[in-house]
């Protein structure tokens, strides 16, 4: 009779073992879950928060109110990555910026100016010049050294990180083709100095030398 419940018992514990087993078991199972075997929703979740703890870095540059380098959400769009950076300014020309494109890593993101005030600033910094020109034509000029001073005056300060390929020629020995090779270089990374106009092909020491009096950078 002892033996029997000896025995009895022994199964008892055994029986208890295998269940406790097979709890452990399925409870790394469920830890290990992949995301593959997760319902649809719960797999659109995982991924969701994923892909919103990732940062890419752009730069935002034109008519803004902060330009700069940002850290933003992958999944962000161009317009949140311009809020980022202070919005646009009244003279921004929205409607050439895709607004709702989505960003990436190393994008520069530049925001042009109005046509109508590129144009009306273009005009009028060519009629100062002309006003200029002309006051200055009509004094004697005493000695060389005194009539370059006058044609320096006539000359306006050229911005060229906003500057058109029509403003850019007014620059002593700036062609059209130099000038569009300004505009082509300014957009693959502003220009954060006047040195870097040595980025543009064809602007060697010589030439910059002389361009300095008459550029800055905006």
């Amino acid at each position: 009779m002892q033996a029997k419940a000896k025995k009895i018992i022994f199964i008892a514990i055994l029986l208890t073992g295998c269940i406790i087993t097979s709890l452990i078991s399925t409870n790394d199972k469920e830890k290990t879950l992949p995301v593959s075997s997760l319902p649809q929703s719960a797999q659109s979740a995982v991924i969701s928060k994923a892909a919103q703890a990732k940062t890419v870095r752009v730069q935002v540059s034109g008519a803004v109110l902060e330009p700069g380098i940002y850290d933003v959400h992958a999944s962000c769009r161009v317009e949140e990555a311009i809020a980022a950076a202070g919005g646009m300014t009244e003279n921004a020309d929205s409607e050439r910026v895709n607004l709702v494109r989505k960003v990436r890593d190393g994008m520069q993101i530049r925001v042009p100016v109005k046509k109508a005030a590129r144009t009306s600033r273009t005009q009028r910094k060519s009629a100062q010049a002309t006003a200029g020109y002309s006051a200055s034509s009509t004094k004697k000029v005493g000695s060389t050294r005194a009539g370059a001073e006058k044609n320096n005056s006539a000359v306006q300060i050229v911005r060229i990180n906003s500057a058109g390929v029509s403003e850019l020629q007014q620059l002593p020995g700036i062609g059209p083709a130099l000038a569009q090779r300004i505009v082509d270089t300014r957009s693959r990374g502003r220009f954060a100095s006047v040195e870097d106009l040595l980025r543009v092909p064809g602007i060697g020491k010589a030439k910059l030398a002389k361009l300095r009096d008459y550029v800055e950078v905006d």
